[in-house]
């Protein structure tokens, strides 16, 4: 009896152990992993509504963009969604169990700010995609970034923030597709290298948006006179 037992947990472990190894994992960040470094932004404060993507003529590779916003510090969050096809990717609001989500450094990092507090992470497509989880060895894996702002550490959900409406500052990286096929066990995770700068947006306070209706309506009741 003891012995099938502990038979039957040897073979319980190794297919744990198995399983483990079998997820398809890849490496992620935007502070120079792959070359590519492509900071984010706070919402642009005369147009909080406005989006824009695209790495500016400092970023790594270097773009055309510019940003109004500043350049995003420790108190707000990062975090990578993976799915089999873009629209796994949309519909899919939990993060990789393992180094899915990550700081960015402190605005007192001067030019690592907008970067996230590591170089980069290895994570694991572990986290009940539709269909069930990524394994290693699977190709046209689709991935993207998003940011926002974590309120002293109180949001932490990407599920939190589409609660509330556009009322925390929020944003997200185009969907792309990792470069090669993720790995498995020993094999090399591919990296995260499409991913480019953006800004977050927010919707303006409600005492910003009285006060721009209170305007227009001075002006017209001044144009009636």
């Amino acid at each position: 009896m003891k012995t099938t037992l502990a038979l039957a947990a040897l073979l319980f472990g190794s297919v744990a152990f198995s399983d483990l190894h079998a997820q398809g994992q890849f490496q992620w960040g935007n502070a120079g992993l792959g070359g590519v470094i492509s900071p984010i932004y706070a919402p642009n404060p005369a147009n909080p509504l406005e989006i824009r993507t695209g790495n500016t003529a400092t970023g790594t590779p270097a773009g055309n963009q510019t940003y109004a916003g500043a350049l995003l510090g420790s108190g707000y969050t990062a975090a990578i969604y993976v799915g089999r096809t873009a629209a796994d990717v949309m519909a899919n609001n939990t993060p990789p169990l393992v180094n899915g989500t990550a700081q960015f450094r402190n605005s007192a990092a001067g030019a690592g700010t907008g970067r996230m507090a590591t170089g980069g992470l290895t994570a694991q497509a572990d986290n009940g995609l539709p269909g069930g989880t990524i394994p290693g060895g699977t190709v046209g894996v689709n991935y993207q970034f998003r940011a926002w702002d974590n309120r002293g550490g109180t949001v932490t959900s990407w599920t939190q923030v589409m609660a509330e409406g556009g009322l925390i500052a929020a944003g997200t990286s185009e969907i792309l597709v990792f470069s090669a096929a993720l790995a498995s066990g020993a094999g090399t995770p591919p990296l995260t290298d499409g991913i480019r700068s953006f800004q977050l947006t927010v919707v303006p306070e409600p005492s910003l948006i009285a006060l721009g209706a209170l305007g227009l309506g001075a002006l017209l009741l001044r144009r009636r006179k």
